[in-house]
């Protein structure tokens, strides 16, 4: 089986699978999707089916697909396909969005006799955006109906690349992005609260001073600087990049702090309480409940391999495994 899970407040646990996530007492998980191939973000599509974003192979294969699947039926559906790296996928009423590799792309959408969404001709919008190799992350519709994105942090022997390590606001209607925060070496996933409150996880790679930074949740200011690659963690310098307490003072401090290498992949606001946030760490297989507050970081799901993505959906949150798809 290669599960998404769905989380509910129901007063007992149980899952028939060899691999069971471990839940808080009162809480309740169930397999809702299986047979993904390596899904990496999700949203629900205009037509009332769970989209998703797959490798559906190697990494760098080129093999990446769009995929909507029927929640009642178990029914999928490829939407697009021949996608290189697709890790980012956003839907508008008119248009499928999705970050594949260093180019963002768009399609419009069309509808077909059984009311079930069909997709158009893919353009690219953005091409050769500054990246680490990996991946661009996420993509977030904003409440105004633009789209954030973020370009990795790359350095060079003179310092940042440029345009890179920023998050990116690109307005409806608009072919030119505007950087929102800088400073940021992987801002790969981002929410909006009920207050329009922004936040951003990111995944900090590079090495500081010997070893790697921890790995952060942010809440993001427009036109800040959070740091990167001359502080890390609570605005502390990295001598290896010429950070200086000065200069670390001005940045923006993280709301959370994570282990080195925890890989945050995905952030969303909890359906089950109002004042916290739930983020996947993917390399430490864990999702995390976090104080929106506060910032104190407490183990939520343990025991499920490389999550990937969280989509909160009334008072239920789907989780998706990258492993197991």
């Amino acid at each position: 089986m290669r599960p998404f899970y769905v989380l509910a407040p129901i007063l007992a646990f149980s899952l028939s699978l060899a691999q069971s996530p471990t839940l808080p007492d009162g809480y309740h998980a169930e397999v809702v999707v299986t047979g993904l191939r390596g899904p990496t973000q999700m949203t629900l599509g205009p037509d009332g089916r769970l989209w998703a974003a797959q490798l559906a192979g190697g990494e760098n294969s080129g093999n990446g697909q769009v995929v909507a699947v029927d929640l009642a039926t178990g029914e999928q559906t490829v939407l697009a396909r021949d996608l290189f790296k697709p890790t980012g996928l956003a839907v508008t009423e008119t248009d499928l969005w999705v970050m594949a590799g260093n180019r963002l792309l768009r399609a419009p959408l069309t509808e077909v006799g059984d009311g079930k969404a069909v997709v158009g001709k893919i353009e690219v919008v953005l091409r050769d955006l500054p990246n680490n190799g990996r991946s661009l992350g996420t993509l977030t519709l904003t409440p105004d109906g633009g789209l954030l994105y973020e370009t990795s942090g790359v350095l060079t022997q003179n310092g940042p690349q440029r345009g890179s390590g920023v998050l990116w606001q690109l307005e409806p209607g608009s072919s030119t992005p505007e950087p929102l925060a800088t400073g940021l070496k992987g801002a790969y996933a981002h929410t909006f609260d009920a207050d329009g409150a922004l936040y951003t996880t990111e995944i900090g790679d590079d090495p500081v001073d010997g070893s790697p930074p921890l790995d952060e949740l942010n809440v993001v200011e427009a036109g800040a600087d959070y740091g990167w690659p001359r502080c890390y963690g609570r605005q502390r310098p990295a001598r290896n990049t010429g950070g200086t307490v000065q200069v670390c003072a001005e940045t923006q401090a993280p709301l959370a702090l994570f282990a080195r290498n925890a890989t945050p992949t995905s952030v969303a606001v909890s359906p089950f309480s109002e004042d916290a946030l739930f983020v996947a760490l993917w390399v430490s297989s864990q999702v995390v409940e976090v104080d929106a507050e506060t910032g104190v970081v407490t183990p939520f799901l343990t025991n499920l391999t490389l999550p990937q993505h969280l989509l909160a959906d009334g008072d239920t949150l789907l989780v998706s495994s990258f492993a197991r798809g």
